[in-house]
This record gives structure tokens, C-alpha cells and sequence, in this order.
């Protein structure tokens, strides 16, 4: 058992904050977070972190993973001002962190987001990742036995694409076929992606099939931490009118002057405030 203090850290923020769909909660702070061919059980109490891991395993893995090395608290400091409804936002989200995921995995999941709810992407990805990632069992303490699916290859996907209508992935099954492809044939390259910077990728991805500007955004800032970018779905969309009355282009201008960096961390806020509105006291 690794145990470690984090403040500005929440991890059933994190989870509501659409930007994870791999997570198994298993109650309210505690979580299995599987990470490529690893997993660990993660549980949260107050400020500290308990985790069957090693020490050597959390720094090699899992400090990246959760992003630990980046000041949050000075960026929910400066995204606090801003104005008054963002600081409501940023005082209500301020546990969250971008995570650094897999980018083929990002780049799969937010081609399955498109135009869908966050139930219906965790049943889409996870159905992918059963039917076509190699399946893992692994000791977790008191939890027992836990079995879960690593996030399959490009390869993996196109050796099962004849079964794939059984993931229920609707028109989002030819876009997911095609990126594999393309990845397999050199046409999208993941080496030269992760060395781009967030204009230049935001760019390259939008060439191919099934990548449009929110999705090319949402795999810019969850795939490859360019903080920049700030995803627009619905709900921004929703939130910038009614509060701003404006859209990105004028809001940026406006309110984020300066805050570039911290754009995808000020989206962040606004969308978990959004989705996961403060409880009426009766």
C-alpha cells in the first residue's frame, strides 16, 4: 500500500468530468484505474490518496498518469479570476487534473462521443475493450480478484472489425475502422502527433475521417495535455450563451487573455459545474 497527501485532488471529480470511461468505481472515492497494461485500486480520503502500489510503481506510472506534477492550485488561482461564475465553477471542480491517457485510446473515445451521451461512451468503450483487448486479472486487496480489459491496439481492433457491430457502435463504427487503418498505414502517425504542438495537431487530426474540431480538441487535451484547448460540446456551448452570451472566439478574447495555458482546465470547471449541479438544500 502506497499512500500519499494531494491537495487540489478529487477523485470522483475527476470521474465526473468527461474526460475518463475506463473507470470502474467501486463506491464513492474509490476507484480501479486501469492505464494501459496496468491497473491500480485507488481510494480517496480528504487530501490523502491509498493505493496498492509501490512507491517505485506510483513515480514511474501513476505520478504521470494523474498528473501530479502540475500546479494546480496556482491555475485554479488564476482561473478564479476571471469573474464571479467561474469562480463558483473552479471553487466547485478545483479537485480535477487532466490526466495523461493513451492516445490511441483518446483517439478512439471521442470519435465514440460524437453526438452521445457519457453512459453510452463508457458502454461503447468498454464494450470495445472486451470484445477486443486482452483481458487481465489482477489481486486487489480487500476487493479481491478484479478482472479488467486492457484498451486494444489498432491492430487488435481490425482483427475483430467483423464483430464489432456487436458493440452497438452505430455510424461510429466505419470512422473507428478507418483510424486503425489509417494508423496501421502510416497515413496517421501517433510518434509525430505526440511531438506537435496543440495548433499543429489540432490540425493534423482533423484531416482524417471522424475528427471534427470538438473531437480533435478533446484528444488534444486529454490525449496529449495541450492545456490550451478547450473542447466545445453542448454544454459549453449552452453555458457560454446563457453566462457570456458570447461564443469561444469572443470569450476567449474576453476572459481568457493571458490564461491560454489554463483554457482546457477553465473548459474543465465549467463543464463538471455544469453536468453535476450543486445539490438544493431543502
Amino acid at each position: 500500500m502506497f499512500i500519499i497527501e494531494v491537495p487540489y485532488f478529487d477523485l470522483d471529480q475527476i470521474y465526473e468530468s468527461g474526460q475518463v470511461f475506463s473507470w470502474i468505481k467501486l463506491r464513492e472515492s474509490k476507484y480501479i484505474v486501469p492505464y494501459r497494461n496496468q491497473a491500480v485500486k485507488i481510494e480517496q480520503r480528504k487530501d490523502k490518496l491509498f493505493m496498492n502500489c509501490t512507491e517505485e510503481q506510483f513515480y514511474n506510472v501513476w505520478y504521470n498518469y494523474f498528473d501530479m506534477q502540475f500546479d494546480y492550485c496556482s491555475a485554479n488561482f488564476k482561473v478564479k479570476q476571471i469573474d464571479e461564475y467561474m469562480k463558483i465553477c473552479a471553487n466547485r471542480g478545483k479537485g480535477i487534473h487532466i490526466l495523461n491517457q493513451d492516445i490511441f485510446e483518446m483517439i478512439i473515445t471521442f470519435i465514440l462521443a460524437t453526438a452521445t451521451n457519457i453512459p453510452r461512451i463508457k458502454s461503447m468503450v468498454n464494450s470495445i475493450k472486451t470484445l477486443c483487448g486482452k483481458k487481465h486479472m489482477q489481486s486487489m486487496g480487500e476487493v479481491g480478484k478484479v478482472f479488467w480489459y486492457e484498451f486494444p491496439t489498432p491492430q487488435d481492433i481490425l482483427r475483430k472489425q467483423n464483430n464489432l457491430d456487436l458493440c452497438k457502435l452505430g455510424f461510429r463504427k466505419d470512422y473507428i475502422v478507418k483510424v486503425c487503418q489509417d494508423i496501421i498505414d502510416g497515413w496517421l502517425s501517433l510518434i509525430d502527433l505526440e511531438k506537435m504542438e496543440y495548433k499543429s495537431a489540432k490540425e493534423y487530426l482533423m484531416q482524417f475521417d471522424g475528427i471534427g474540431e470538438k473531437v480533435a480538441d478533446c484528444i488534444c487535451l486529454y490525449g496529449l495535455h495541450h492545456l490550451q484547448a478547450f473542447p466545445i460540446d453542448t454544454h459549453i456551448e449552452q453555458i457560454l450563451k446563457r453566462e457570456y452570451d458570447c461564443d469561444y472566439e469572443i470569450f476567449s478574447e474576453w476572459f481568457l487573455d493571458g490564461l491560454n495555458e489554463y483554457a482546457g482546465i477553465a473548459q474543465q470547471y465549467l463543464f463538471y459545474n455544469e453536468i453535476n449541479p450543486p445539490k438544493e438544500v431543502v
